[in-house]
Formats: structure tokens, C-alpha cells, sequence
């Protein structure tokens, strides 16, 4: 008996819908233990059906995260890390992304290679320059310190996804912007940028999971509880004697959901710039 094309077709888009249905349930099954376990009370934690809905709801842990740890402070110190990381990648990143991708000189390939091969140095071993020079200009103890060390990581990599997105725009609409008399800067600003809109947002996108995410420089760097973000809070759940598992699920839950209403936000830029992209 002989398949047809058609019928074989659709077998293979049925047959990937079914692996990526699996695939994806066995990643939400960590995230819907992590929002379930924190809507019980403590004595439902450790039940030995963590996914079954809990018979008694509890938003204790919730307001213990700002009542106990301080929670609406990380919140603000997060924010105001992750969207001046996205500020600054985006636009020095953009600015040096186009100038590779519109006036190649001599050499050009040579630095695009070595921004990446310093991208795949592991952040460890940039901690301790880093903290010494962090150190020297004062910079310890804020979310400055922060945000350099998060940008200086991120901005490689924002160059490279948006270098392709600057070579996709046809230099014959540049040309007749500056013919109306627009400056080289405000055609970056007023027409590149809006037509490499995708890549934009894929850089946006990836600049803000680095900076929200980030625990390695606010553990470094910061001290003070009044400047630790979110991700440094949540250390602080777990301590010598006790670990508050509400809490800590609770913390997981508001640090994941930014995040995740963003990529909702951004899919179909994503997707976009997935397809453009390198």
C-alpha cells in the first residue's frame, strides 16, 4: 500500500505537534508545581500530589515576600536593572551593529569574531576583574554596578542578532532620507530602526531576560538589601536552619511572570526575527 504525499505530510505535522505537545507540558509541569506550592499553606507543601489543586488557598506566602523580604524594593531595583540594560544594549548595540553592517572596513570580520569569542567566556571567570574596577570607581553596592556588568555580557551578542536585520533594509531608502536632508543619526533612529523592528524586539527580548534573570553581579556586587534585586531576594529564603518553601515558590512565581508576559508580548517579532536572523 502506498502513502501519498499528502497523507504522508500530514503524519509528519501530526507526529511534531504530539513530540512538541509532550515537550512542552514537561516543561510547564516544573512552573505549575512551583504556582501551586505556592498557594498552600505550609502544612500542604510536601503532600505526595504536588500538581493536584490544593484544597485550602493561601496567599500568606505572597504577602510575606513583601511584608518579610523586602519584595516590592527588588521588584523596583529589577525593574530599573533589566530596563536600562535593555536601553543601553539596544541602542550602543544598535548603533555599533549598524556601523558593521553599512561601513565595513578593514578588519571588520576579524572584531565581529572576537566579540563573539569574548561572549563565550564564561561570566566567572569576568567576576573579579570586574569587581576590582566596580570597586575602584564606587560602583559596589548599586544597581549601576549591576548593569555594567550585565550590558558589557549582553552587548556581543545584541550586535550579532542585529547586524543581518541592518543588511536586510534596502540602502536605496537610506540614500533618499538623506537626500531629504535627514542626518546619517536620524535615519538610524527615524527609518533603519523601525523597518528592523523584528530584530529590535529580539534584542529587547533578550536584553531584558539578561538583566531580570541575572544573579552572578547582584551576588557579587551587592550587599545591601535595599539594592538587591529579585534574584539575590530569593537567596535569602533559604537560610542555615530553614528554607521557607512558600515563599520561595512565591518569589519564583512574580519573578517568572514579567518574563513571560513579555515573550507573549514579543512571539510574533521573535518568530520574525528567528526566520531573518542568523
Amino acid at each position: 500500500m502506498t502513502i501519498s504525499y499528502a497523507a504522508r505530510k500530514r503524519l509528519g505535522v501530526n507526529a511534531s505537534a504530539l513530540v512538541l505537545t509532550v515537550v512542552a507540558v514537561v516543561m510547564l509541569l516544573p512552573m505549575l508545581w512551583m504556582a501551586f506550592t505556592s498557594i498552600k499553606p505550609d502544612s500542604g507543601i510536601f503532600s505526595k500530589t504536588p500538581l493536584r489543586w490544593p484544597e485550602s488557598l493561601t496567599f500568606d506566602h505572597y504577602a510575606n515576600l513583601f511584608t518579610q523580604f523586602h519584595f516590592g524594593t527588588s521588584f523596583v531595583n529589577s525593574t530599573v536593572i533589566a530596563v536600562v540594560t535593555v536601553v543601553v544594549s539596544v541602542v550602543v548595540g544598535g548603533l555599533a551593529s549598524y556601523g558593521f553592517a553599512r561601513y565595513p572596513f578593514r578588519g571588520s570580520g576579524l572584531a565581529l569574531a572576537l566579540l563573539m569569542v569574548a561572549r563565550m567566556v564564561t561570566p566567572a571567570a569576568l567576576v573579579v576583574p570586574l569587581y576590582v574596577i566596580m570597586q575602584t570607581l564606587g560602583l559596589l553596592n548599586s544597581v549601576t554596578g549591576v548593569i555594567v556588568g550585565v550590558t558589557v555580557l549582553n552587548l556581543p551578542f545584541v550586535i550579532w542578532i542585529l547586524k543581518p536585520f541592518f543588511e536586510t533594509v534596502p540602502r536605496e531608502i537610506e540614500e533618499a532620507a538623506e537626500l531629504d536632508g535627514l542626518s546619517p543619526v536620524a535615519v538610524f533612529f527615524r527609518i533603519v530602526l523601525p523597518l528592523a523592528r523584528p530584530g529590535i524586539m529580539t534584542a529587547v527580548l533578550y536584553s531584558f531576560l539578561a538583566g531580570w534573570t541575572d544573579l552572578l553581579f547582584p551576588m557579587t556586587f551587592i550587599t545591601d538589601d535595599e539594592v538587591m534585586p529579585l534574584t539575590s531576594s530569593l537567596l535569602q529564603m533559604q537560610t542555615g536552619y530553614k528554607i521557607y518553601w512558600g515563599e520561595l515558590m512565591a518569589g519564583g512565581v512574580v519573578l517568572t511572570l514579567p518574563a513571560v508576559i513579555l515573550c507573549f508580548a514579543l512571539q510574533r517579532y521573535l518568530l520574525r526575527g528567528l526566520r531573518t536572523g542568523y
